[in-house]
Formats: C-alpha cells, structure tokens, sequence
C-alpha cells in the first residue's frame, strides 16, 4: 500500500487526526483549491498547526480520496486522484506530491485540486520513463 493510501485512508477514517502521525514535526505544505471551473482557487499553506486546522475544518464524511494512479520510491511520492461523495460519484481531481524523511513521514506536501478535469480511472496505465511513457 503507498504513502498515499495510508494517508488519506487515516484522514478519511473515523480519526482523522491519525493521519497526522505520518506527518513530520517540521512539515511545510501548500493545497491549491479550486471549488469550480472557473479562474478562481485559493491557497491554504503553513506547516503542522495549519495542517491541523485544516483537518478541523473539514467536511469530514462528505466525501473520501480515491487513489487513481500513485508512484514513488522511499522519499518521494506522487498521487493522482478523486474526491467522492457517499454514493461514489466524482466532486473533484487532484493530484499530490509527499517529500518523505528517514522515517517514512510526510515532510512536504503539495496538492492541487479542481473539479474542471476529470481523468479516466479506467485507462491503461503509463510509466513515464527517459523516452517518453510506455505501457
């Protein structure tokens, strides 16, 4: 199970706040939030005690992460996934980047989200490599 899968499984859980036990003491993140399709988003940023009151401030139990696609290797991670509500159905896209430390812990973040794109789970999966994607 990636990084990725731990996290949002803990922070979608009946204690979100679990999930900050994979996040570093020093953390530093920056989540771009677009709510429509327009040019309009806004930024939440700061480290842990931001990350915290984010999670206070959330719609917990409107809607869950769906992981689409992830990969990494043992300090960075990268996700591209969906926001769904109860019955399933898609609210947003985004994508997410984790800088891990020593211990496995989420020491950057970054996210972008928007409802403006959607990306078909359904697709075969590429993997970039020097030469362009493969199969």
């Amino acid at each position: 199970m990636s990084f990725f899968e731990r996290y949002f499984a803990a922070l979608d859980g009946p204690d979100p706040y679990s999930s900050l036990d994979m996040v570093a003491e020093d953390v530093e993140f920056a989540i771009e939030w677009a709510t429509g399709t327009d040019r309009r988003s806004h930024q939440i940023a700061g480290g842990r005690g931001e990350l915290r009151a984010f999670i206070d401030a959330g719609d917990r139990g409107a809607w869950v992460h769906h992981v689409l696609r992830s990969a990494g290797d043992d300090r960075t991670e990268f996700v591209l996934g969906e926001t769904r509500d109860g019955a399933g159905a898609r609210i947003a896209t985004f994508v997410a980047v984790a800088e891990l430390d020593a211990d496995g812990r989420m020491r950057r973040y970054f996210v972008g989200r928007s409802p403006a794109i959607v990306f078909d789970p359904n697709s075969e999966a590429k993997v970039g490599t020097a030469d362009g994607f493969r199969a």
